[in-house]
């Protein structure tokens, strides 16, 4: 094949004297005393006339080409006019065959006589191989004026033996061994990738024929999983030089073997749209699983399977950059069980081995997928919790992790009943050092044993009597649900219109028996964060309906709305909770009213959408509260199964006489947007009278606020405002 070489002159390289190949070996005497281009032109013309050629101007800035043969023309798909006025080198753009184009400008530069074999793309965009023999034009022998360029396409002769010189490389070695083959792909642009040729290995290595490779393509034999990777890397290939992937192939017998696959560009046709690939895949699957052995030698417990403490390690650093990241915490705790020297010495290591593996499985099962459970040592354990909202979700795990290990354990005739101590490390911000968060909780861990086994402590005294009051906080809670310490308020709800009152909202008071009467603000987000939402919420519907049945009895029906915290929403048994209730006090289903929060998460929101369906299809109406604070789209608002609009109190407050323009305009859109969509409105936090006038003026349907009644036990609910 030819091939770029360096500069050579023969014969001092003038055109009047001979060459060494081709048609420029022609002798011709010297025409060119006079170096005029239009004389040049002339005598070349007369020697090469038939071939592709190209004439440049030495002489001139750039050495524009002055004249272009028809055969060149021809040959790229250029006018001949379109060479004129520019260098050779447009030929070249995008070339990477960089030694090339330095011969190319040595020839221009130099005017010495060059051979070079390169790239050229053509008037469509592709490409192909061109032999340019470059000769100086002298004029009486004095300094070249003129360059002339031929041209000789070579394109077959590059592609055969650089397919020759490919299967050469990636076969004389390797044929003899079964692990590797190699093959050559074309890459065809609109997605197939022809299999032209594969080496016997192929047979050997999977169990299929050649013949099954190429009618079926290699996409056939990649497993499943990796077939993406595949296209992926195909794609890769018509765009960069070479390759290599691991990927997977399944063989005749149904087994799974891993394959490293090299893979080389040949060449590239835009004309045809095709891309020559030849490669090699070796077999790679015991190299595979001497690695994962090696690594699972090193990282996992081998008693439980789980992580050891050095892959902990960089489990704790990946979650302290994710929380970083997020705004959230990390929680690292160690557990360790209480007495576990006891079974040891009193019966066997293999009984106490065998407890070890079921406490890790209960322990794991208590946790989220992207938490992460390891074993230290003996009867230790690390539990690493990501991602958490906050601090005090770390509590409702806590819980999980102790009950779990308190299940009673039963090992033939042995039955033990456990326990376990917890210490606590938090990470908030920042970035801590792995092995300082396991300090601090391994201390917390010394600290819960001496005093308090069988719960948790947390590394900092503050956190700990802070996370210490919430539990004993939370117990609280509980009690008072189960033992009836709450009561339910009513706030009327009046029509604007007439002044009556039709509807009531439910409003929780929790009759604590130290700190008197605490309001929802106390409480209720521990509610939320203590997972107490759907206990909640049962026990408040329960007495709601209750309270409706009775104003029922008294031929003063009121509808009652219930608020539904995101935890209740999210809660499977919703619509039993409400089809239970209803039945139980025979109630009309038109007399209990559903709110839910803008506030909840639009996905809380959008995962619940099916829950309000069911409910709604009772006959319980559904309403939208805090409408305006978090910035509802028009296409969620649509989508929800609604009756009602509650209007944030947030509007109204600060609404009077001296409200801005902008202000009062946008909440008559809100009121025009509820009605449009067919709800009715309610506006809260109603205190003036003037604040009620403007909202009748507006036409909006109900308003709740002090100006009508605060909050009030049900026998102290008025007929009418």
């Amino acid at each position: 094949m030819p091939t770029p070489h360096e500069p050579r002159s023969p014969g001092g390289g003038a055109l009047t004297e001979s060459a060494a190949d081709g048609a420029a070996a022609r002798s011709a005497p010297d025409p060119m005393g006079a170096a005029d281009t239009a004389t040049v032109v002339a005598a070349v013309t007369s020697l090469f006339g038939g071939e592709p050629f190209a004439i440049s101007d030495l002489g001139a800035v750039g050495h524009p080409v002055v004249h272009a043969s028809a055969a060149l023309a021809e040959l790229t798909g250029f006018a001949e006019g379109d060479f004129v006025g520019r260098n050779l080198g447009f030929l070249l753009r995008n070339d990477t065959d960089q030694e090339g184009e330095r011969l190319f400008r040595a020839a221009t530069a130099a005017a010495k006589h060059v051979t070079t074999v390169m790239r050229t793309y053509l008037s469509d965009g592709s490409l192909i191989w061109t032999e340019q023999r470059h000769y100086p034009i002298h004029a009486g022998g004095g300094v070249p004026r003129h360059l002339l360029t031929l041209f000789r396409d070579v394109t077959a002769e590059v592609h055969a033996e650089g397919t020759q010189a490919m299967q050469l490389e990636l076969s004389s070695s390797l044929e003899g061994d079964g692990r590797f083959f190699s093959y050559a792909l074309l890459l065809h642009d609109d997605g197939r990738a022809e299999v032209a040729w594969a080496s016997d290995a192929w047979q050997q290595l999977t169990g299929y024929t050649l013949d099954d490779l190429k009618t079926r393509g290699l996409k056939r034999f990649v497993h499943p999983e990796d077939r993406d990777q595949l296209l992926e890397r195909f794609q890769g290939l018509r765009e960069q030089e070479r390759r290599t992937d691991q990927l997977r192939l399944v063989t005749q017998q149904g087994k799974v073997m891993w394959v490293e696959d090299f893979a080389a560009r040949s060449w590239r046709s835009n004309e045809a749209g095709i891309t020559a690939v030849y490669g090699m895949m070796r077999d790679v699957t015991s190299a595979r699983r001497d690695t994962a052995n090696l690594w699972r030698l090193a990282h996992v417990d081998p008693l439980t399977g789980l992580p050891n403490a050095h892959l902990l390690e960089d489990r704790i650093q990946q979650a302290q950059l994710q929380a970083r990241r997020n705004g959230t915490s990390v929680a690292l705790a160690i557990l360790d069980l209480d007495h576990f020297r006891f079974v040891n010495q009193t019966f066997s290591q293999r009984h106490g081995d065998r407890l070890i593996a079921e406490v890790g499985r209960r322990l794991r099962r208590t946790l989220r997928r992207t938490d992460t459970l390891a074993r230290l040592d003996g009867d230790t354990f690390a539990l690493l919790l990501a991602d958490l909202p906050s601090p005090r979700a770390v509590l409702p795990a806590l819980d999980k992790v102790l009950a779990a290990v308190r299940e009673p354990y039963a090992d033939g005739s042995l039955t033990l009943k456990l326990s376990a101590s917890v210490g606590v490390d938090m990470q908030r911000s920042g970035v801590r050092a792995a092995a300082q968060m396991l300090e601090r909780a391994t201390a917390a861990l010394v600290r819960a044993k001496e005093t308090n086994r069988g719960a948790f402590r947390f590394f900092e005294d503050e956190t700990d009597v802070a996370m210490r009051s919430r539990v004993a906080v939370e117990a609280e809670l509980k009690r008072a649900i189960s033992e009836d310490q709450l009561v339910l308020h009513y706030q009327p709800r009046v029509q604007l219109d007439s002044g009556a009152v039709n509807s009531v909202e439910a409003l929780v008071r929790w009759l604590h028996p130290v700190r008197g009467l605490l309001k929802p603000a106390d409480f209720v987000p521990l509610v939320e964060e203590s997972q107490l939402g759907p206990a909640l919420f049962e026990w408040v519907v329960e007495r709601a309906c209750r309270q409706a049945k009775r104003w029922q009895r008294q031929r003063t029906p009121r509808r009652v709305a219930v608020n539904v915290s995101p935890s209740a929403l999210a809660h499977a048994d919703l619509g039993h909770i409400v089809q239970s209730v209803l039945a139980r006090y025979d109630l009309h289903p038109g007399l209990l009213e559903l709110e839910i929060s803008e506030r909840t998460g639009h996905e809380t929101l959008s995962a619940g959408s099916e829950k309000l369906e069911e409910v709604r299809a009772m006959g319980v109406q559904v309403a939208l509260d805090d409408f305006g604070v978090a910035h509802s789209s028009l296409t969620q608002l649509r989508s929800l199964p609604l009756d009602g609009l509650k209007i944030d109190r947030s509007f109204i407050s600060k609404l009077d006489s001296r409200t801005p323009s902008l202000d009062v305009d946008l909440l008559r859109a809100i009121i025009a947007l509820g009605k449009s969509l067919r709800l009715r409105v309610t506006a809260e936090g109603i205190e003036t009278k003037e604040q009620n006038n403007i909202l009748r003026s507006m036409e909006c349907d109900d308003g709740q606020g002090f100006l009508f009644s605060q909050p009030v036990p049900a026998e102290y609910v008025m007929a009418s405002a």
